[in-house]
């Protein structure tokens, strides 16, 4: 099996015509079967259920650091000194290295700004998480948005000592209260972004998602 144990394991799956992503963690890997923890779901932090037989698509980054998918389905339910949840996994020619830009999403702090479509200067705000598809950002008292609203938005990405601003047109997703957090939050997909903009905020994910894994792995 090319993932590892403790790795990172993304989850897509509909409910209610909706769809869903949730995120866990490979607890275990025997048989042609793959335990993960019980996942949340990446919004609203809060435990999903997955019922038995659904179908889910599942991403991972793989050993040798490239990101995969497959689609599997609920096997049930197992308890150990943990709840987890058994995936079924197929044969390895049956995963598919994925080739959209979206995939790797990374918790980040960073400067935003903001601009609707009816102001100049627009506002700052802080991400928490970010992809090369799309950034998820704490929305400040007294804005209001609308799903669907476009926008452009300035990220100001540092890294060590170079900082590299990326500007984009973009719309809003989704907005939403973090019970967590107490915080409102806003998820934004970006609508023209650069090619080359793309890709470095590609690598820039994945850096962090693979310096994140290493720094685990020694403590």
């Amino acid at each position: 099996m090319m993932i590892e144990i403790g790795e990172n394991v993304h989850l897509e799956y509909i409910e209610e015509n909706e769809l869903k992503k949730a995120k866990s963690k490979a607890v275990s890997i025997e048989n042609n079967e793959l335990l993960i923890a019980y996942p949340v779901d990446v919004v609203t932090g809060r435990t999903v259920i997955l019922h038995n037989d659904m179908e889910v698509m599942v991403e991972f980054v793989g050993k040798d650091e490239v990101p995969y998918r497959f689609t599997s389905r609920i096997k049930g339910k197992v308890k150990d000194k943990l709840q987890m949840i058994c995936l079924e996994v197929p044969p390895r020619e049956k995963m598919k290295r994925i080739q959209r830009r979206q995939y790797v999403r990374s918790d980040a702090v960073l400067d935003v700004q903001i601009k609707p479509a009816d102001e100049k200067e627009g506002f700052h705000t802080l991400s928490y998480n970010i992809s090369a598809g799309g950034i998820a950002v704490i929305l400040a008292d007294g804005r209001s948005f609308q799903s669907g609203e476009s926008l452009r938005l300035i990220i100001s990405l540092s890294e060590e000592e170079n900082t590299r601003q990326i500007e984009t047109a973009a719309v809003v997703r989704r907005i939403f209260n973090d019970p967590k957090s107490r915080k409102r939050k806003m998820t934004i997909e970006y609508t023209g972004i650069a090619a080359s903009d793309q890709q470095f905020l590609l690598q820039y994910c994945i850096r962090r998602q693979l310096n994140k894994r290493r720094k685990a792995r020694m403590e």
